[in-house]
């Protein structure tokens, strides 16, 4: 945008509850009958039907792995059935956050990204995705201050935070808000100011 004295003004992304139903319902479409979302769809279908306290297999562990990094697939292979299901099941039941995250990333391949997205498929109420991706929305939104590429224990944190804040006021489920997010820094069109504010 540009002031009647020739300024240049940063347009702020206005991240609206319209914003998250139109980027979600964008991603939902481009994933729609791909391995991503039949991933997705596998995973929790699984842990529904598990008694509480919840926890991963080492099947369905490297199944969630390969979903959000597929980098580190032999490292989630060298992992053993007992280590896998003690570790997702000490930080499911685990009340401390950040200890969840350390218990998960004391499994072989796994970094603060993984053990997040363990995280949200255990909670998913509670956690969201840790993306570079909405990282970089929210950074466009004003609403993220570190750089898009801290993946940080501390920054985990303060994304936790403001991810519930902004699902919370928005009346949305931290997972939309996730694809949303994530949608909008792959595909939004800068030059179309109706796909900026939604």
């Amino acid at each position: 945008m540009i002031t009647p004295r020739g300024e240049k003004v940063p347009i702020v992304l206005d991240i609206s509850r319209e914003f998250v139903q139109r980027w979600c319902d964008e991603y939902d479409n481009r994933f729609r009958g791909g391995w991503a979302a039949a991933g997705e769809m596998a995973i929790r279908q699984w842990l529904s039907g598990l008694p509480e306290p919840k926890y991963l297999n080492k099947q369905y562990f490297v199944r969630l792995g390969h979903w959000k990094s597929q980098r580190q697939m032999k490292n989630y292979e060298k992992n053993d059935e007992v280590s896998v299901k003690e570790a997702t099941k000490s930080a499911y039941e685990a009340s401390d956050e950040l200890l969840k995250l350390h218990i998960l990333k004391g499994l072989k391949g796994v970094g603060v990204a993984v053990a997040a997205a363990i995280l949200h498929y255990l909670h998913p109420d509670q956690f969201p995705i840790f993306d570079y991706h909405a990282r970089t929305t929210l950074k466009k939104a004003g609403m993220w201050n570190r750089d898009v590429d801290d993946a940080s224990d501390n920054a985990w944190q303060e994304y936790v935070a403001t991810m519930r804040e902004l699902s919370g006021r928005l009346g949305v489920s931290l997972r939309e808000l996730d694809k949303a997010l994530f949608a909008y820094d792959k595909w939004g069109t800068t030059g179309d100011p109706s796909l900026r504010s939604g």
